[in-house]
């Protein structure tokens, strides 16, 4: 998005890492969550390792299938195409519902709440549009809130970062086909999205300061060959594609650690209050 919607390739570094922080932090918050729900009881001891005990599950699975080898796989392709259809179905559906809004005159009424909490929050009024079709397809509201040049730049990566935490009713209508039929609720995850989108929001606004004047209103840089420096497509396949994915991974790891010191840590403190109230 950085590069093909705002042309500005050294923004994807800063909302890259917006959205690692603010997904990590929505992790934490849920971490608690459904806690009380169910009274604790301790696990019986499990024998070997989580991928020998993960192997013997799937063995298990397969024997108790029954299906032959080549009916697994055609059922896979079948079951693969048809949640591809669904995706597609999803995306033209709401993005014909968003043309209705705009074409039938109902924008005005539809846009009233994001117009007043923009104004509240000081947000370019241009940004509504965005926001109103980032509510219901990811990818529309993105490219609107590119395009609303009269708006901030910070603003814009701001609300298109807070879209894409978002996902769009598209992508929540997708995931509540997919779950359909589980235990698995809507609820909790929507409440998700929209505390990752609101977090996502904030750290890009924050962040933004910290990346430099490109990201924060340089010339846009095209995304094709003949707009980029000299210098980027002259260096080396390997080492420019060393450099552009370093802190793509190091910043997923060392935030992955944190969350993982953070989970055994709450972990250990449930723990502790689970033994001492017996």
């Amino acid at each position: 998005m950085a590069v093909g919607m705002f042309g500005m390739p050294a923004l994807g570094h800063t909302m890259a890492l917006a959205h690692y922080i603010a997904a990590l932090l929505v992790g934490l918050t849920f971490r608690f969550y459904g806690i009380h729900e169910h009274e604790r009881t301790a696990e019986p001891p499990r024998e070997g390792n989580m991928l020998s005990r993960a192997l013997a599950a799937l063995i298990k699975a397969r024997q108790e299938d029954g299906r032959p080898l080549g009916q697994m796989l055609g059922d896979a392709i079948k079951d693969s195409m048809r949640t591809m259809a669904l995706i597609c179905g999803y995306i033209m559906m709401f993005a014909v519902l968003a043309r209705m809004i705009d074409v039938t005159g109902l924008f005005p009424y539809v846009s009233a709440p994001f117009r007043w909490l923009f104004a509240v929050l000081h947000i370019d009024p241009a940004l509504v549009r965005a926001a109103v079709t980032g509510l219901l397809e990811i990818d529309l509201g993105t490219l609107a809130a590119s395009r609303a040049t009269d708006a901030p730049l910070a603003q814009q990566v701001a609300i298109a970062g807070a879209i894409i935490a978002w996902s769009g009713l598209s992508v929540h209508g997708q995931v509540a086909s997919v779950l359909s039929g589980t235990d698995i609720r809507m609820g909790p995850y929507v409440a998700a999205r929209l505390l990752h989108a609101v977090l996502a929001f904030i750290w890009t606004l924050v962040l933004l300061p910290m990346a430099g004047p490109l990201s924060l209103g340089a010339a846009r840089v095209l995304p094709t060959l003949g707009g980029l420096p000299a210098a980027l497509w002259q260096t080396p396949f390997w080492e420019h594609l060393m450099r552009g994915t370093r802190w793509s991974l190091v910043i997923p790891l060392c935030l992955a650690l944190i969350g993982a010191g953070a989970a055994l840590l709450t972990g250990g403190v449930r723990w502790v209050h689970f033994h001492t109230r017996r």
